[in-house]
């Protein structure tokens, strides 16, 4: 038996952020909106959302706290802030980091208990408020998933606070929202949202339907995501990279990732490192291991990008320049075993196309780090 679940709501298109206002209108008359420090404050899109929101009668505050990688701190201050206002929709607007947290601000805010103890595996029992996601960013995918990607700095764990309430009611994906990303967060975020199409397309969970949305953004991405970069006004690269985003969410959503995204998480915990860069720099040792194990499916991504796929990937890599973010980063070899022992429990492993072994993470992390 297979199952499909997404958003109740997926609007898209420019100019898709004028409905915001009405949506949320429609599930309460307190928001709150959970962003990032600086970035959509400084575009204009935060005074934007929140006057669309107040034309539409629903007072909303503020949360403008998140950090790259939010922290269980972060989302305890937004719970405390969203219990004093009393807001019973949240609204998350931002990248993947702002829409995780507003989604684990929203499933926990009924709840007492501090993050941590959900983070460490505490069930949550109590219902979650309405949450609208918009992302400004085309990666993660954020927007149609059930889980939240939080960090712990304190252990140095960063993984998924998960369950089926918090699924966003609505996803807003309006592409004039990321035509202010930089060239490396364009390329950061487009590389994240290719890595999931793969992971999601070649994943032991695909079913026909994850694999034709998984292929398509694939093709989507690897077509308009070279032109996003060079290009970041090309309106046109941007939607098309902005539906290969919402497209993979959709499939990984329901077919889980792979031995990429077991891998990056501890990577990014234990030495900061960019999630999206993370997993274009293990995306083609990865592919390494499992292409005889996908069938026909490399070759089908082949017909897409027109060359071997691997190749096509690690041609990526070295034209956004992704290899640089290692320089300056220590990783000893001594680290390797504690690395490996927290990615094989992970959920993404487990969905990998071949069976990934203790053995094979070692040899992924040698091979990452030359």
């Amino acid at each position: 038996m297979q199952s499909f679940r997404t958003a109740q709501e997926i609007v898209t298109g420019a100019g898709a952020v004028k409905c915001v206002g009405e949506r949320a209108a429609a599930r309460g008359s307190r928001a709150l909106v959970v962003t990032g420090r600086t970035a959509m404050r400084a575009s204009g899109t935060t005074d934007r959302v929140l006057g669309l929101l107040r034309d539409a009668g629903v007072a909303a505050a503020a949360f403008e706290a998140v950090e790259h990688d939010p922290d269980v701190t972060t989302v305890d201050a937004g719970r405390a802030l969203c219990r004093e206002r009393q807001c019973s929709v949240v609204i998350g607007l931002g990248g993947g980091s702002a829409i995780d947290a507003a989604k684990a601000i929203a499933g926990l805010a009924n709840e007492t208990a501090p993050t941590r103890e959900f983070h460490e595996g505490r069930p949550i029992e109590q219902p979650a408020l309405h949450q609208i996601a918009i992302p400004t960013t085309s990666g993660t995918g954020a927007e149609v998933t059930k889980n939240a990607v939080i960090t712990d700095r304190e252990r140095a764990v960063k993984k998924s606070i998960r369950t089926d309430s918090m699924m966003p009611a609505v996803a807003i994906v309006d592409p004039q929202l990321t035509l202010s990303c930089p060239p490396g967060v364009t390329a950061a975020s487009g590389m994240d949202a290719l890595v999931q199409a793969i992971e999601a397309y070649t994943s032991v969970h695909a079913t026909p339907i994850t694999d034709a949305l998984a292929f398509d953004a694939a093709r989507r991405l690897s077509r308009w995501l070279p032109t996003a970069y060079d290009d970041g006004a090309n309106l046109e690269a941007r939607e098309q990279c902005a539906c290969g985003s919402l497209m993979a969410g959709m499939a990984f959503a329901n077919a889980r990732l792979g031995a990429v995204h077991g891998i990056a998480h501890p990577l990014g915990a234990r030495y900061g490192l960019e999630h999206g860069v993370v997993c274009g720099l293990l995306m083609p040792h990865v592919m390494r291991l499992n292409r005889d194990h996908v069938g026909d499916k490399y070759r089908r991504l082949f017909h897409v990008v027109g060359s071997e796929i691997i190749a096509f990937v690690e041609g990526l890599v070295e034209r956004f320049g992704l290899a640089a973010a290692l320089d300056g980063v220590t990783i000893p070899r001594e680290d390797f075993p504690a690395i490996v022992a927290e990615s094989m429990p992970s959920g993404s492993l487990k969905a990998n196309p071949k069976k990934v072994t203790a053995e094979d993470v070692q040899a992924i992390l040698e091979a990452l780090l030359g």
